[in-house]
């Protein structure tokens, strides 16, 4: 039913009542309800969801699948090329060897073993020259770099969020002393950063014991360190923009705190623009576990990651012999791993774009 008032009626009463009827009869709709029904509506936003919720269950119930060990060697054969499953689906070879795991992934292979005993799958990717199985240890590794993406996205949030929120409101001094600390941050190079970490971490203590910490552990502390400073200069500029809306000075007219007016009004409106940038930093940090894993500063073996299959894709191309599906697989795994989320994104901003929308 169209209510658009014709020429000449706008101050009819009739058609007041006629819209105010059909406005009350309508269902109210939220922001996030309409959200939801734009990205249901897009075909690669729906996959991308699909592929990302697939890549996640699977890595964190890989010690459930009947895969080979990612850390079982056998280092008298030569690399295999990938078998189709129905070549062979199947073998009694599996080895319940994984080197240090915790607690609950321990339970997860119990069950494993109880339900599937010796049996795993083929090499349905090949093995590597350790003969390795190159699916099992891209599973595994997927946990490494997901988990590194989703800290960076906690750490950008809580921090970020929360530095970006309070500078943008505070007075002159203090935000250009949270912005200056932002800089020096910022300046400071990564890669130098992780070999200093690495460096001073580990050096011997006076008492002559070793200091011991993993490589994974500096890359989150790093990671940590730096995740959040473009979300924090992001928050800022849109805290500025909105700091002088006429919703935040009526709270703070009536005494708000600051904390108050940062959760009950800013996070709210600047939350759309903090997701988009949110899908933004995923893939980087993704991409510089990867690249660090590869330099030899990342993940340490036994512990496997994208980028550690990535290296040892790397050396299994030679002129004499190239194993093409050591750096075909996790090529294609993290190539749609971002892919999907590039498009996500994409789709999350055209979504959160009322303007866009409405036109």
């Amino acid at each position: 039913m169209n209510t658009t008032p014709r020429k000449g009626e706008w101050f009819s009463d009739a058609t007041f009542e006629r819209v105010a009827e059909q406005l009350a009869s309508e269902p109210a709709t939220s922001l996030w309800s309409d959200v939801r029904r734009r990205l249901a509506a897009r075909a690669s936003a729906r996959w991308s969801l699909r592929w990302l919720l697939a890549l996640v269950l699977a890595s964190l119930f890989v010690p459930l699948l009947p895969l080979p060990s990612p850390a079982a060697m056998a280092l008298d054969k030569q690399p295999k090329p990938p078998v189709a499953p129905w070549v062979e689906p199947f073998n009694e070879r599996f080895e319940p060897y994984y080197g240090a795991l915790n607690p609950l992934d321990r339970a997860l292979v119990g069950v494993r073993q109880q339900a599937f005993g010796k049996r795993q799958t083929g090499p349905w990717l090949g093995t590597d020259a350790k003969g390795r199985d190159t699916l099992a240890r891209i599973l595994w590794g997927s946990r490494t770099s997901l988990l590194v993406a989703l800290f960076a996205a906690l750490t950008s949030l809580t921090i970020g969020v929360a530095w970006g929120a309070i500078a943008g409101l505070a007075r002159s001094r203090v935000d250009n002393a949270m912005m200056r600390t932002v800089d020096v941050l910022q300046s400071l190079p990564t890669i130098f950063l992780v070999i200093f970490l690495l460096s001073f971490l580990n050096a011997p203590s006076p008492s002559g014991a070793a200091r011991s910490v993993s490589r994974e552990t500096v890359f989150f502390l790093v990671i940590g360190a730096v995740s959040w400073l473009p979300m924090a200069r992001v928050v800022r500029g849109q805290v500025l923009a909105l700091r002088s809306a006429a919703f935040v000075e009526s709270a703070r007219t009536q005494g708000a705190s600051t904390s108050w007016i940062v959760r009950a009004h800013l996070v709210p409106n600047v939350l759309p623009i903090v997701l988009v940038y949110l899908t933004l930093t995923l893939p980087s940090v993704i991409l510089y576990e990867a690249f660090l894993s590869f330099l030899g500063l990342g993940v340490e073996a036994p512990n496997v990651s994208w980028g550690v299959l990535a290296a040892d894709g790397a050396e299994a191309i030679s002129p004499l012999a190239t194993f093409w599906w050591l750096p075909l697989g996790p090529a294609l795994a993290m190539g749609a791993t971002l892919l999907a989320l590039g498009l996500l994104g994409d789709a999350l901003r055209d979504a959160l774009d009322v303007k866009r929308s409405q036109a």
